[in-house]
């Protein structure tokens, strides 16, 4: 008995130390917090490509993938099972409208939503067409990144980044900037779209003076709960909306990035294309609102002018080894944004490459980072974020 009772007190006291370490940990100010991420499980999926992943059901039950390489849709179950695989992109009728402009989403648990640049399909989990959602434009991009993040679905409603409506005032310009829209809403039932998100009068981007390009302004969005979160490509500033209200933000704040490389004032963009300047300047890349009120969020600081003549003399003309060269260059990473302050980079594994679903600071998971692994199987990883 006496054994037992000194054991209880043992563990009483080491429950006390462990939530006295962590309550110390959160009452630190978020600057001074170093975190990362834990892996602490994996999904395995028997099949040898660069499979990521896209989306995971509301029931947990299914995984949605892609492969890189081709396209090739997959989705399995939770014990890692292809259940189903087929190809959309091409001619086809069963075909993406267009060219699909970012990653797929399940509407519910039986079917999914892929986005193109022509318009929105609805396909069954095995890959039957159930319904297409074309816009009344035509869908017009310069800027693709089939591997974003490009919708996003509330209720009846999908949020979605699918240029072309204001074709009549180019992609770009003073005119563009005044008088476009972000994103399309699609309502699901009446199966119209309605622009929303005017540039905003606290973005540099409602200037009526200074012209930038479409890759600066490039949406990087989240619908969580009732809110519209949006970030633009090259500035470091988080717009919240209602989403009953997607004309004005509610509000708006200034991310503290330690660096950020923005477009200079002098610097005119390129007409209706790219400069390879403008791939290396402060980028967003992610958000994704946590459970507590705060922001998960990727970026990469960009390159000095020094810096980018540096890496795209070093590339010559091959366009993936000056990216190569960039990359050891360019910092950046995850931080957690509070509103105010963000923390140090997140420490994060090398084998863990893009975050792909998150659920809650106890379930994030990220697809392979395939430059640090070859496996003859595909894996994605299950973490959760830890105080360090």
């Amino acid at each position: 008995m006496r054994s037992r009772i000194i054991f209880l007190i043992a563990s009483y006291t080491l429950f006390l130390s462990c939530t006295e370490k962590e309550n110390e940990i959160l009452n630190k100010p978020l600057s001074e917090q170093n975190l990362g991420f834990e892996i602490y499980d994996s999904l395995i999926v028997d099949y040898l490509g660069n499979l990521i992943l896209m989306d995971i059901s509301p029931d947990g039950e299914n995984y949605l993938m892609i492969d890189q390489n081709t396209d090739t849709i997959f989705v399995a179950n939770k014990q890692g099972d292809i259940k189903h695989k087929y190809y959309r992109s091409g001619e086809d009728p069963e075909s993406i409208q267009g060219n699909r402009t970012g990653l797929g989403k399940f509407l519910d648990n039986e079917s999914i939503l892929i986005p193109g640049s022509q318009g929105i399909v609805n396909y069954e989990l095995s890959g039957k067409i159930k319904k297409v959602f074309k816009p009344d434009f035509q869908g017009l991009a310069s800027f693709v990144v089939p591997f974003n993040q490009v919708h996003w679905v509330s209720g009846q409603k999908v949020y979605v980044y699918l240029p072309g409506r204001n074709s009549d005032l180019s992609q770009q310009g003073l005119a563009f900037q005044k008088e476009s829209n972000r994103l399309e809403v699609l309502d699901l039932k009446t199966e119209k779209f309605e622009p929303a998100i005017p540039f905003p009068k606290e973005s540099k981007y409602s200037s009526e003076t200074q012209e930038f390009g479409s890759l600066d302004f490039y949406p990087i969005f989240n619908v969580s709960q009732d809110s519209l979160y949006i970030l633009y490509r090259n500035e470091p500033k988080l717009f919240t909306y209602h989403l009953s209200n997607l004309v004005e933000p509610a509000k708006v704040k200034e991310i503290p990035y330690s660096e950020f490389i923005e477009r200079k004032i002098s610097e005119e963009p390129a007409s209706g294309g790219f400069n390879l300047r403008d791939f290396f300047l402060g980028v967003n890349l992610s958000i994704f609102p946590t459970e507590d009120g705060k922001f998960l969020i990727r970026y990469l600081t960009g390159l000095t002018e020094e810096e980018a003549n540096e890496v795209i003399n070093a590339g010559g003309d091959d366009f993936n080894e000056i990216f190569v060269e960039a990359e050891k260059l360019n910092d950046g990473g995850y931080t957690l944004f509070d509103g105010s302050l963000i923390s140090p980079n997140i420490e994060t594994p090398e084998i863990l490459g893009t975050l792909s679903k998150y659920i809650s600071k106890d379930e994030i998971w990220f697809s392979l980072n395939f430059e640090e692994a070859e496996n003859d199987y595909s894996v994605i990883y299950k973490t959760r974020l830890v105080s360090q």
